[in-house]
């Protein structure tokens, strides 16, 4: 199996993800902000398993053990958790309190399991039985 991918290219990869997913929001208002959601859960279902920020920075979502491509279902299971964190902004009043509280535990607690696990599997990954590599060098 091959090793694990480059934390910091993973998290470019994300970045350049909600980069999209403010740009969707901003650019289709009202609806847009659930078109970002729909993209943050299915994107990694998209070339082979590559969000277009994985696809940038040339990373890749593989099923584990067997190292084949993932479908949207694996996507929207490994990306739940963080569509769930941005959904808390959508709340009237309370929204963003819970966004700035429970989301970001959330993200914190999936880039805890990125830099302390072994695999660099986030708890995302766990539950969709996924991993992240590496799928050429920059």
């Amino acid at each position: 199996m091959d090793k694990k991918a480059n934390t910091l290219h993973r998290f470019i990869a994300k970045a350049i993800d909600l980069l999209i997913f403010g740009f969707l929001s901003e650019a289709f208002y009202p609806f847009g902000f659930l078109a970002g959601i729909l993209y943050i859960l299915i994107a990694d279902g998209f070339f082979e398993g590559q969000s277009l920020g994985k696809r940038i920075i040339g990373l890749k979502v593989i099923t584990i053990p067997d190292e084949k491509q993932i479908l949207f279902k694996e996507s929207i299971i490994r990306n739940s958790f963080l569509a769930l964190a941005l959904l808390f902004s959508l709340i009237p009043f309370v929204g963003y309190f819970l966004f700035f509280t429970v989301g970001i535990f959330i993200f914190g607690v999936e880039i805890y399991f990125i830099i302390k696990s072994p695999e660099g599997e986030r708890l995302g990954d766990r539950f969709a039985f996924t991993r992240v590599i590496d799928v050429k060098k920059l």
